[in-house]
């Protein structure tokens, strides 16, 4: 149980770290996507949104609702090279912020220890 506590605890203050870069990186403001575009099954719903839309209104907002009901978290996650093709076109300081970010998760998520 404590070893669940603690790796909830660990995402959560990645994904505020996350959030913070993706303000730095101008990418946190953007649209809604509609309920139809929620319902995409594509991988990053990359057929119905922008990347830093599916970060923040899918990945994001999914892990916030294990966090907060103690789900189980998933114990693979390789976002990371998306970011970085996704946001080539951004300033590259803040860019190699926010993929160190998404690091950090994919190395939690994928290496529990």
């Amino acid at each position: 149980m404590k070893k669940a506590f603690s790796a909830h605890h660990t995402l959560a203050d990645l994904l505020i770290d996350l959030q913070m870069a993706m303000q730095a990186c101008g990418v946190w403001d953007c649209e809604t996507p509609t309920l139809q575009a929620l319902q995409s099954q594509e991988p990053f719903c990359i057929d119905t949104m922008s990347f830093e839309q599916w970060l923040k209104f899918v990945m994001i907002e999914r892990f916030r609702v294990l966090l907060e009901t103690g789900g189980t978290l998933p114990t693979r996650c390789h976002i990371s090279p998306m970011a970085e093709e996704a946001f080539k076109d951004k300033p590259q300081e803040s860019v190699a912020i926010l993929v160190r970010c998404l690091d950090l998760i994919d190395q939690h998520l994928s290496n529990p220890s």
